[in-house]
């Protein structure tokens, strides 16, 4: 019996359809049947290279000579470049400094001024109130005053330090330390450490894991050695220990003085209550809150929101990444690492 021209187009198309969905299996499964608990690494190839800008422009200051004792007049390519030092300030004007600004030594600009172009601080800055700079490398220590804006990116060889109601448009880097004042909307930033002024936490060594209460969780598959898949919500009880990882279906909380020595994943929203301890990644589709006292060792994850109080990220030895589109750290709050904010970033009061 031959096989009508339709149903033979439609086995075709049916099958042609089915290969090119083999390789979407796993995401399917995963979507529909959520099962991944292992630790996870900083989000996104961007994390690491958010000082790309500032070392290639390292490199042009080099071999444009603008570290030497005489700066030139005009760049390579014609650019006309503008050297400000307390002989020779840059006076204040109601229009744009287009020129390549190099900064001479540590007199401040004047307020409110707009440099639209490249900016090379040979010592450190002393940001005056309301100046706007396209992109700004520091080789020391850069200090913007307040309601600053950055265009593009800076980066300080040494500390960065941002006044209240500043913008960071873009990639703010440092080799050592970012402190933040309240008011400071941000996009991307990096550094050993990342700070917002205020009461930090105080280091307190955590105990070990023999002294709490073991706890496991209930309504749970176990997908494998301290790894468990949980129906619903899970809580942590206060005072105990959780040894493994977990994701669950619905939301999370540990409680306070709880300890969990693996990962957190949550289908809901995520709260790590005060002087709790997480020592690898969270992760959740809803919100992330992190509260005072609360130490996480690995990055943090939301596709919705981070709120980070006085509590620690990472260590001294270890960056990792807080990574959201909306997320707000509070004063006290301590990230070492980068912390990624893809449409609203802000510190608050």
């Amino acid at each position: 019996m031959t096989m009508p021209p339709e149903a033979a187009f439609g086995l075709l198309l049916l099958a042609l359809v089915a290969w090119m969905a083999i390789p979407l299996i796993p995401a399917i499964s995963e979507l529909l049947q959520p099962r991944d608990a292992a630790p996870l690494n900083a989000v996104g190839n961007d994390a690491g290279q958010l000082t790309y800008f500032a070392e290639s422009f390292a490199k042009q200051a080099m071999q444009e000579g603008l570290l030497g004792t005489m700066v030139p007049a005009r760049l390579s390519d014609g650019s006309p470049v503008r050297a400000h030092s307390q002989a020779d300030p840059i006076r204040a004007q109601g229009k744009p400094i287009r020129d390549f600004v190099v900064l001479m030594d540590a007199s401040p600009l004047p307020e409110g001024a707009v440099l639209s172009g490249e900016c090379l601080a040979r010592l450190t800055v002393n940001g005056s109130a309301s100046v706007t700079y396209r992109a700004l490398l520091g080789q020391r220590d850069v200090i913007l005053g307040p309601a600053s804006t950055v265009l593009r990116w800076v980066h300080a060889r040494g500390i960065l330090e941002v006044g209240e109601r500043s913008k960071l448009l873009g990639r703010a880097t440092s080799d050592r330390q970012i402190t933040l004042a309240p008011d400071v909307s941000f996009e991307r930033m990096e550094a050993g450490i990342i700070r917002v002024v205020g009461t930090g936490t105080a280091h307190v060594p955590p105990a070990t894991t023999g002294v709490y209460e073991h706890f496991e969780p209930g309504n749970a598959d176990s997908m494998g050695v301290n790894y468990w898949r949980v129906y619903g919500d899970l809580t942590v009880p206060a005072g105990c220990a959780l040894l493994g990882s977990v994701i669950a279906t619905g939301n999370v909380i540990v409680k306070s003085g709880a300890r969990v020595t693996g990962s957190l994943k949550a289908h809901g929203a995520l709260e790590i209550e005060a002087g709790a301890i997480v020592t690898d990644s969270c992760a959740a589709r809803s919100r992330v809150m992190i509260r005072n006292g609360a130490r996480v060792g690995g990055p943090i994850i939301s596709e919705f929101t981070v709120v980070i109080e006085a509590a620690v990220v990472g260590s001294a030895t270890i960056r990792t990444t807080v990574s959201a589109p909306t997320i707000r750290l509070l004063p006290g709050a301590v990230v070492y690492g980068a912390v990624m904010a893809a449409e609203d970033g802000r510190t608050t009061r």
